[in-house]
């Protein structure tokens, strides 16, 4: 092909400003958004238009990007989703990234805060503008205000869970679920939990099932703990592209045991905390609940294992265990406890907060993570002492801003994660706040509007986002 003829191929690519690296990286952010959604023919499509812009970008590439752009749910243009910015790195950025990544590691394995946080200004001053800005995002809705009764979110509780009945009963039988990862579990412990006094209260003929329903899930997870203390994770290779594509690196690599369909090994990159986080937590509340010494002292068997890890350069990942250790201060009133959960807010989740009040790295800066950090912010700071004033500034100093955040998105977007018992704990931290006082009505009508429409009834939430209707105030 003659250059003119070459020219006249890449006229419209270059009218609209696309150069190869910008295709590229459009490319790159919507084949990492298709492949969370765990669509494989989204995959492929993606993949797809990506071979067709190899060697050289198509006549009609802009117009190309656009329509896999739209598939995945990303604004036509690559770097906004419902109007708010995506994360757009520049080549300094990405050549620079390995090496502050390295150097994070290295420092949170110092328990250093001091450490931790020479790292991340080097990280900030590098992102600038791009700190705290997430590499995807989810459409939000706006929901009306709506609060239930404690009857009536007891039974609406109640009908959700009838609404699964065969998965009910299998758990309440202490038979695990196919393929399902043990945060599951842990929800649906922490909603019958939640819900089991108002339930005595308004409908105690539930009672038998609740409590089977209790005691068959803490089976399951008394039963899969590892002898250190941590929770395993599924074997999801050829199930789910995004963790079977991990576990596969993590197996090459020799970091990894299979054992009865499970990963028995701790994630060497600190992702254990996720699991044994929540599974931790829900024992710990259950077993208080019920005064059951064997889930408490699984409980705090995992919070002991917590303890002992390092932070990882995972910020949300280091909130789980914030959270856990919360929670087993609250069980012990042992200064152990809170005195690791402040650690790991100071060298594990503070220093990474951007100055948007979001957290810096483009990962932790999602809103379900940065949902995450908020909850275990709001989990310390509801069992941190009064009479620690130093402390609760350190600590306000990071939760307020990141409040902020969350808020701002929703009044931008809708209601873009459910955080009904979230909100809860730190709208009790901040009633001065009225943004945050109005935003869980505003959560709970989205909780209902998702498990029922006044006629049907499903399980459209997560179990303990369901249960916490009923500490909404109407």
């Amino acid at each position: 092909m003659n250059r003119l003829a070459l020219a006249c191929l890449m006229v419209p690519a270059l009218a609209s400003g696309l150069t190869t690296d910008e295709a590229e990286a459009r490319l790159r952010m919507a084949l990492q958004i298709a492949r969370e959604h765990n669509d494989r023919a989204l995959v492929a499509q993606v993949e797809n238009a990506a071979r067709d812009f190899k060697p050289s970008l198509p006549a009609n590439a802009d117009e190309r990007l656009r329509e896999v752009e739209t598939a995945v749910g990303i604004d036509p243009g690559g770097w906004s989703m419902a109007g708010q910015p995506l994360f757009h790195p520049t080549a300094a950025m990405k050549a620079k990234q390995p090496e502050l990544s390295a150097k994070l590691t290295a420092a949170m394995q110092s328990d250093d805060a001091t450490q931790v946080r020479a790292v991340t200004q080097e990280m900030l001053t590098l992102l600038g503008d791009q700190s705290g800005v997430p590499d995807g995002r989810r459409a939000g809705k706006k929901a009306e205000p709506r609060t239930l009764s404690e009857a009536e979110a007891t039974k609406l509780f109640l009908e959700a869970l009838k609404s699964e009945g065969r998965a009910v009963r299998q758990l309440g039988e202490g038979k695990p679920l196919p393929d399902q990862m043990l945060r599951l579990y842990a929800d649906v412990l922490n909603g019958v939990t939640i819900i089991r006094p108002f339930a005595e209260k308004h409908a105690p003929d539930a009672i038998p099932d609740l409590d089977k329903l209790t005691k068959g899930v803490a089976k399951i997870l008394t039963s899969l703990q590892q002898p250190e203390g941590h929770f395993p994770f599924p074997d999801l290779r050829g199930k789910n592209i995004r963790f079977g594509d991990m576990i596969n690196r993590q197996l090459a690599a020799g970091k990894a045991e299979v054992k009865n369909g499970w990963i028995i090994t701790a994630d060497p990159d600190g992702g254990s905390q996720f699991d044994t986080g929540v599974c931790g937590t829900a024992l710990l509340l259950a077993g208080q609940l019920h005064h059951n010494e064997t889930w408490q002292q699984a409980g705090l068997k995992a919070a002991d294992w917590a303890l002992r890890q390092k932070c990882c350069a995972n910020f949300n990942y280091n909130a789980f265990s914030v959270s856990l250790l919360a929670q087993a201060f609250r069980v012990t009133g042992e200064a152990k406890h809170l005195n690791a959960a402040l650690k790991k807010f100071r060298v594990g989740v503070a220093p990474g907060q951007a100055p948007n009040g979001r957290w810096m790295d483009a990962h932790n800066a999602r809103t379900v993570y940065h949902l995450i950090i908020l909850r275990a912010l709001g989990d310390l700071g509801s069992v941190l002492p009064a009479d620690r004033t130093a402390e609760r500034a350190e600590l306000d100093a990071a939760t307020r801003p990141a409040i902020k955040a969350l808020l701002d998105e929703f009044d931008a977007m809708g209601l873009t994660v459910d955080a009904l018992p979230e909100l809860q704990v730190l709208a009790a931290l901040h009633p001065e706040d009225a943004r945050l006082q109005a935003s869980v009505s505003s959560m709970a009508g989205l909780i209902v509007g998702k498990c029922t429409d006044g006629q049907r009834v499903k399980l459209g939430a997560a179990a303990a986002q369901l249960a916490a209707l009923v500490r909404v105030k109407p």
